[in-house]
């Protein structure tokens, strides 16, 4: 369900947020009926598009949907919402004054870069880190010339997964070409992606030959990681990491109006040690009425048994763009 809130105004109507959800009936995670952050194998993170200072506008149209006849939802589950996104804030606190509640299930810090004006990528991190890539750089140049580049093309989408595959993602059957699907899938969102200008691929060479490569979703004044793969022949040097020190040593002058990169990863991942800062995201079930707060209240133990039973698995970037262009919306909020 994709859900589209619109501001009426003399001259028409403006979109002022957007997001995708799915319909979900009671179960042992949430005992009552509700509405779903929609997300698959390659969502990490959920929540609403919102227009600028629109944030209380959405959340109420929202709340208004779950609350309507149409829909007779009680609860909103998200998975990875950022806790200081102004949607989600005004979400839990117009929930709350319906009576409604927020049941957090699960909390971390992502790898996150915030990139201020005039000032290095790289000031932040700590010297032993640098120190130690710069120690990986020399080492891999002993083998022969150092060189990085930004790419775009079907030509850098093969040899992206090319080189995710040859790793131990391939040696699991977790790579995007040990399945016909994920391939495809990859295919298509890069050929999507290309055509508005949101794909980078960065490369690392040594000698000519492409050692390292990561896919790069560039939104608004966002540079978000998906994958990346390497050539296990120069595993001693960390070529993934250098890969992303050169990209993140060039951001500024490849994209002035960047403000952030977003590792799309968990706290304990390769990134974690190579980025300085942090972004809380949050997990669980908002309920959206005094019914939904009371049930989910009282379930809570038997909530917290199914977790353990039956946890969701991990995922990354919600991609609803083809949904949205093909026109398959199923609701419109119309705030007046």
């Amino acid at each position: 369900m994709v859900v589209m809130i619109e501001r009426a105004g003399n001259g028409g109507k403006e979109l002022i947020g957007l997001g995708c959800f799915t319909r979900e009936r009671p179960g042992w995670r949430i005992p009552v009926q509700h509405l779903r952050s929609y997300h698959t194998l390659h969502t990490f993170r959920s929540g609403m598009l919102c227009a600028p200072g629109e944030s209380v506008a959405v959340a109420r149209a929202l709340l208004d949907h779950a609350e309507g006849r149409n829909s007779f939802a009680h609860a909103i589950e998200f998975h990875n919402v950022p806790a200081a996104c102004p949607v989600f804030s005004a979400l839990r606190d117009n929930a709350c004054e319906a009576g409604g509640s927020w049941f957090e299930r699960h909390r971390f810090e992502r790898p996150v870069l915030d990139l201020g004006a005039g000032i290095s990528p790289l000031a932040g991190f700590p010297d032993s880190t640098l120190k130690d890539l710069r120690r990986c750089r020399r080492r891999l140049a002993e083998r022969g010339e150092v060189g990085f580049r930004v790419r775009h093309g079907m030509e850098a989408v093969q040899e992206h997964m090319r080189l995710e595959h040859a790793g131990w993602k391939g040696a699991n059957g977790t790579s995007l070409l040990s399945s016909a699907e994920q391939a495809g899938f990859f295919r298509e969102l890069s050929a999507r992606f290309e055509e508005a200008g949101a794909i980078v691929f960065a490369e690392t060479l040594c000698d000519g030959k492409v050692i390292a490569s990561s896919s790069n979703l560039l939104l608004g004044d966002t540079l978000n990681a998906f994958k990346i793969g390497w050539d296990p022949e120069f595993a001693k040097s960390s070529p993934g990491r250098l890969n992303e020190m050169s990209l993140l040593e060039q951001a500024p002058v490849l994209w002035p109006q960047l403000r952030r990169f977003d590792s799309l990863s968990r706290e304990k991942s390769y990134l974690a040690d190579l980025l300085p800062h942090k972004e809380i995201l949050v997990s669980g079930a908002l309920a959206t009425s005094r019914l939904g707060q009371q049930t989910m209240r009282v379930a809570h133990p038997l909530r917290q048994l199914a977790f353990r039973i039956r946890s969701p698995a991990p995922y990354a970037l919600a991609l609803c763009t083809a949904e949205f262009a093909s026109g398959t919306a199923s609701m419109c909020c119309v705030v007046a």
